[in-house]
């Protein structure tokens, strides 16, 4: 049987568990029946190392059910990039780390046979010579090595730090990377940074700020690449709430924010169906990359059409002869509730309004899936006069929850049927409770 280990090697293994303790949490060992009890004891461990000052705990009956806790405007930094700052090491990574670092710190220029054999002989340790090689590469790839080619070999030198070539532009950009660290994706960059200058952020606190999008960042970063490169991927899918894994080739488009949850999204042109189509960040396991598509332009053209007319991220089978048409009107006191006029405006994302007469107002829009603004429609609750939509089921779904609402929160028939006539007779709304 293995050992305990905190640090961990691959950063997907522990997403999922970081996420259901922070945005589900109350869960009990028995909630998680994805891996064995071993496993998720595992993480448990780990995450109460990496997180102690925020993990909570709630005990009911004879189970403990464990979460996390955490206010973004009382924290210099997300406590979640800890998890990042996490990965294990072999005892030849971290020995190789020192000891080409002090070999090079004179900034000459070596061979690997000479790199190979000035180890053996200063350090008095052996080190394969390929195992060696694959460390300049990785260096070299990080910016800290430089590589040149003289003749038949190749030629390794140190890079110097920035802090000994530009002295004065450390202090310039600390506040900028505090601001970074806590505001943009890849946050976790400036966190790493600050470290790396012994500094802290002093300066910024954010009062709404998605801690959660950085366990987001990896895949993101992929995702903006095959953009970046007009390439296809291949993503695995694994259902938020069903947990049913499924694999799809999609070239994605764009990356969408909500306002409303802050939830991220990827729009991206499913292969297998012929459709644009939206996916959560936080649902994608993995990526990857696969060969350039020729038709990226194509798909990208479709996606500038069909945007204008997406609710939220659902984008239908869309066809502009095919798209829905949502209208309904609104009551109220134009002396005094002028800011509903002003939230029909600001919410609307693109619809029209006119004035009927005085007190109603219409709202219509041209949507490509009108279900999705169901939430919001009823949000009107109280103040909608009618409400029509040209796709049927929709319109009956509405009527539907307008009517378990009077079921659910209205005492008697008669005090239903007379609150029923209220809110659809013109003039001022009578607000349904609780919904006022």
């Amino acid at each position: 049987m293995s050992e305990f280990k905190e640090l961990i090697r691959q950063f997907d293994k522990i997403r999922s568990y970081v996420r259901d303790f922070y945005v589900y949490g109350f869960k009990t060992r028995d909630d998680f029946r994805e891996k064995s009890g071993r496993t998720y004891d595992n993480h448990r461990r780990r995450m109460e190392s990496w997180f102690s000052d925020y993990i909570r705990t709630d005990q009911n009956g004879h189970k403990k059910s464990v979460f996390l806790t955490l206010d973004s405007s009382r924290m210099a930094v997300n406590p979640l990039y800890q998890a990042w700052k996490s990965k294990t090491f072999t005892d030849n990574d971290i020995s190789l780390r020192f000891l080409l670092s002090d070999l090079l710190a004179d900034d000459r220029s070596r061979s690997l046979e000479t790199i190979a054999n000035e180890i053996q002989e200063r350090y008095h340790c052996f080190f394969d010579t390929q195992l060696i090689r694959r460390k300049l590469a990785f260096y070299e790839k990080e910016g800290l090595i430089t590589r040149k080619k003289e003749g038949k070999q190749h030629l390794y030198k140190r890079n110097s730090p920035l802090p000994f070539t530009h002295p004065h532009l450390f202090p310039a950009l600390w506040l900028a990377v505090s601001f970074f660290q806590g505001a943009a994706p890849f946050g976790f960059l400036g966190s790493t940074i600050l470290d790396f200058w012994d500094k802290k952020n002093l300066f910024f606190r954010f009062r709404s700020d998605y801690l959660i999008h950085t366990l987001e960042d990896e895949i993101l970063l992929s995702l903006l690449r095959a953009m970046e490169n007009k390439y296809q991927i291949r993503i695995t899918i694994k259902g938020t709430k069903s947990r049913h894994t499924n694999i799809l080739k999609v070239t994605p488009l764009k990356i969408l924010t909500s306002v409303h949850t802050g939830r991220r999204y990827v729009c991206a042109w499913q292969t297998s169906s012929q459709r644009l189509s939206s996916f959560r960040l936080d649902s994608i396991q993995n990526t990857e990359l696969l060969e350039r598509d020729p038709c990226y332009d194509t798909y990208m053209e479709a996606f500038s059409g069909a945007f204008p007319h997406v609710w939220g991220v659902t984008f239908g089978n869309f066809q502009r002869e095919a798209l829905e048409t949502v209208s309904m009107e609104i009551t109220l006191d134009e002396n005094e509730e002028d800011f509903i006029l002003t939230r029909l405006q600001r919410e609307g994302r693109g619809g029209s309004l006119k004035r009927l007469k005085p007190g109603l107002y219409q709202y219509t829009r041209l949507c490509t899936d009108s279900m999705e603004m169901l939430p919001w429609i009823r949000s009107y609750t109280g103040r909608i006069h009618s409400f029509h939509c040209s796709n049927p089921a929709v319109e009956k779904r509405f009527k539907d929850d307008m009517k378990r609402m009077e079921t659910l929160y209205l005492s008697s028939e008669s005090t239903a049927k007379e609150m029923h006539s209220l809110t659809h007779q013109s003039g001022k709304a009578v607000p349904l409770t609780p919904f006022t």
